[in-house]
């Protein structure tokens, strides 16, 4: 367990203070999105907890740091999709990944980097891996940023910079399919021009199943450029999702990927277009919670909703699969 020096803020407390002061999460807000659901000795989850804010500040946002604590959080990935979908939601400013990189890798995330150090831990070590993430070869910007975003909160949860680096490197391993490249020099610029390429790229939309709170095997990944897939106990499809419980319909749901219209002009729409889900008449149904927290949104038979990567997607009682962004040639 690492000591803290005396009046110096915990690594968990500069999560909280810099998506606040810089990103506008309000500390109830944030609670929500990364506290585990999962039930304590008591019989009460932390989720239940983030509306008793005398609860929150002592127990997280000013707890001491202590090796026990990383049990009140959720999956730190699942966490970071979370964050995400909210800075990306348009609540109040809609963020880009570029504004995002800056205040994670930039001076508003240095905050994180004095706490670690405050806790010896090796802030070399979380810098260099934040390094490769805003910078490293071979990865969009949107996956660097999802990719850092991990490494943020993984480091404030834990206060122990080896944990979360393993688990960030294995995260990337698992749902993008490698790992980053050195980067060529530091800091590198990012290039708008590749931001447009990407948008003529497949897009691809990854479902990671979540049992008991954590990350169960690798995604499952839908492309673009395919005529999407079912998910259901039964379906045969060659992509199609079948890792689910009994309780899910053979046939229990769809997910696929619609392009942007077409312009004024006539030419091919470039956008990022959206991706949709239907419930297929199942027995037990389909809910959609969005990144932010919400409350879960039961879709009725045949109804088809717009879905993003952060959400969460239920099927019948216990089968969760929570939506991530992927690179171009991981659904091939």
């Amino acid at each position: 367990m690492p000591l803290m020096r005396a009046n110096e803020q915990t690594p968990c407390g500069a999560l909280f203070d810099i998506l606040k002061r810089h990103a506008g999460i309000s500390h109830k807000e944030l609670a929500t999105m990364i506290l585990s659901e999962r039930p304590l000795a008591d019989g009460r989850s932390p989720q239940s907890r983030v509306s008793d804010r005398t609860w929150v500040s002592r127990f997280i946002v000013h707890a001491p740091v202590d090796a026990s604590q990383e049990r009140l959080f959720r999956d730190f990935g699942v966490a970071a999709q979370r964050i995400m979908d909210r800075l990306r939601s348009g609540r109040p400013g809609s963020w880009t990944c570029a504004e995002i990189l800056d205040m994670v890798c930039g001076e508003p995330g240095e905050a994180m980097a004095r706490a670690l150090d405050a806790c010896h831990e090796n802030v070399r070590l979380y810098r260099n891996a934040l390094a490769r993430m805003c910078d490293g070869e071979g990865y969009t910007v949107g996956e660097r940023t999802e990719a850092a975003m991990v490494l943020f909160v993984a480091a404030g949860c834990t206060a122990d910079v080896g944990r979360a680096v393993d688990y960030t490197m294995e995260y990337i391993r698992c749902s993008m399919g490698g790992r980053l490249g050195t980067p060529t020099s530091c800091p590198v610029s990012l290039d708008p021009r590749k931001i447009q390429v990407d948008l003529a790229l497949p897009h691809v939309l990854g479902f990671v199943r979540i049992v008991d709170g954590v990350v169960a095997g690798a995604p499952h990944w839908v492309s673009s450029d395919s005529e999407g897939v079912e998910i259901g106990a039964l379906a045969t499809g060659v992509d199609d999702i079948t890792d689910v419980d009994g309780d899910v319909s053979a046939h229990h749901a769809r997910v696929w990927h619609e392009p942007d219209a077409t312009g004024e002009d006539g030419r091919p729409a470039t956008g990022p277009g959206r991706w949709m889900l239907s419930d297929l008449g199942s027995s037990n149904g389909t809910a959609v919670v969005d990144g932010d927290g919400a409350e879960p949104r039961r879709i009725e038979g045949g109804e088809a909703v717009e879905v993003h990567p952060g959400d969460e997607i239920r099927l019948g009682r216990g089968t969760t699969f929570v939506l991530v962004e992927g690179m171009a040639d991981m659904a091939r």
